[in-house]
């Protein structure tokens, strides 16, 4: 299954989020239809982060499967 490892990095930028200005890094990933994107945001000095699914048919069939260490797979519904 498509993971933080195997799928298509699309982008890579670095922002400032929140009213903090903490930094955070948005990654950008191909999904596996290839209509859409899966966006993963890492918040620069913790822990945190998050992966959303951004394609109508893919958000159908999968749900985004997060880990420690910044680790998430997609995973069949």
């Amino acid at each position: 299954m498509l993971n933080d490892r195997t799928a298509k990095l699309l982008s890579k930028t670095n922002v400032l989020n929140n009213g903090a200005n903490t930094p955070t890094v948005r990654l950008e990933y191909e999904c596996p239809c290839k209509k859409g994107k899966i966006v993963e945001e890492r918040v620069s000095g913790f822990c945190d982060y998050s992966v959303d699914i951004e394609c109508e048919e893919c958000k159908t069939k999968y749900y985004a499967l997060t880990g420690c260490g910044h680790i998430w797979e997609l995973k069949n519904k």
